[in-house]
């Protein structure tokens, strides 16, 4: 009994994550545009990424990614969304949250 108790408390945290992870989906171009700062201020480049002015690191951003390009590096992230905040995940799984 002790036992299946203790399997019961350890699975209820990962069905509450579950449940809220259900709520997300890919993040839309316009919704991480308005929580990027400066994002306004990106120009397009003929290289189909978008730089700050005088900036030398490249963004392309679309619907549930982000990617950027220093000189030859490229590195993306998948951005999520539950309609109040965002959230990135890297290559590696590292999450991040923005308001």
């Amino acid at each position: 009994m002790r036992f299946l108790l203790h399997v019961i408390f350890l699975t209820l945290p990962s069905i509450a994550q579950a449940a809220d992870a259900s709520k997300m989906r890919l993040a839309s171009e316009v919704e991480i545009r308005s929580s990027l700062k400066g994002a306004d201020n990106l120009r397009a480049a003929k290289n189909g990424y978008q730089y700050r002015p005088g900036g030398s690191v490249g963004y392309r951003i679309s619907n549930g990614s982000i990617c950027t390009k220093q000189m030859t590096h490229i590195d993306c992230v998948v951005v999520y969304s539950d309609g109040r905040k965002l959230e990135i995940i890297d290559s590696k799984g590292n999450r991040e949250f923005l308001p």
